[in-house]
């Protein structure tokens, strides 16, 4: 398929159209590969959430925004965007890198040629224009991430009952099987009063959900004072 067409999906027209055709080539394929790209577009793409993450959460420590950040920088969020992009059907790779159905044979190829053509849109016109590209792909993702470290919401309950000589949190979760998603329900107790319930896809996120849930309910204000 023509670079035309996924400019058209890219939602951008490069100047120097030699920039993407490199950008969606695989060292199986060419000695002149995507790898540079993939390195300018890996710190490019750091720094702008990393600004996005700074203004929209101005509450939040420094740990917290790394772990944020790494949420939206992650393979996971690369091969979203690759599948927004379908970048694999224009990528150029040796024969072994494809296999049935012509689709690659690893995803990490996919990831990758996603920050080489970021790193190629910098190169072609600077970094106001990669910056709107990633803001507006990433949209969904931004929507999504939490404010707050989600990792300590259980850590910070149970020291707050115990402080108080009140026992610990105990989690009773449900399982609500493997076709509904979030698939896990996680409800809160403390001394059989329920203080609040998550969904997660693993068992660990529904709780933490429901620790987070338990830090703002009535009953822990209260002891908070």
């Amino acid at each position: 398929m023509s670079t035309k067409t996924f400019e058209d999906k890219l939602g951008y027209h490069f100047k120097d159209n030699l920039l993407l055709e490199k950008a969606l080539t695989h060292a199986s394929k060419s000695p002149n590969h995507l790898e540079r790209q993939e390195f300018l577009g890996d710190a490019v793409l750091g720094l702008v959430i990393a600004d996005y993450l700074y203004d929209h959460f101005p509450d939040s420590a420094e740990g917290d925004l790394s772990k944020m950040r790494a949420s939206l920088v992650c393979k996971g969020a690369l091969l979203y965007i690759a599948n927004r992009w379908a970048i694999a059907v224009f990528l150029q790779v040796g024969d072994g890198e494809r296999g049935k159905n012509h689709a690659l044979k690893s995803q990490s190829i996919a990831a990758n040629a996603v920050e080489a053509v970021l790193g190629a849109v910098f190169e072609d016109t600077g970094f106001d224009a990669v910056q709107t590209l990633i803001l507006r792909e990433w949209q969904p993702l931004l929507q999504d991430v939490q404010p707050v470290n989600l990792r300590d919401a259980k850590s910070q309950l149970q020291e707050l009952t115990q402080a108080q000589a009140l026992g610990l949190p105990n989690y009773v979760l449900h399982d609500l099987g493997v076709t509904v998603s979030p698939r896990f329900q996680a409800i809160c107790f403390l001394n059989k009063q329920k203080l609040g319930e998550g969904l997660g896809n693993r068992k660990k996120e529904a709780e933490l959900e429901a620790a987070k849930q338990a830090l703002t309910s009535k009953i822990i204000q209260k002891i908070k004072g």
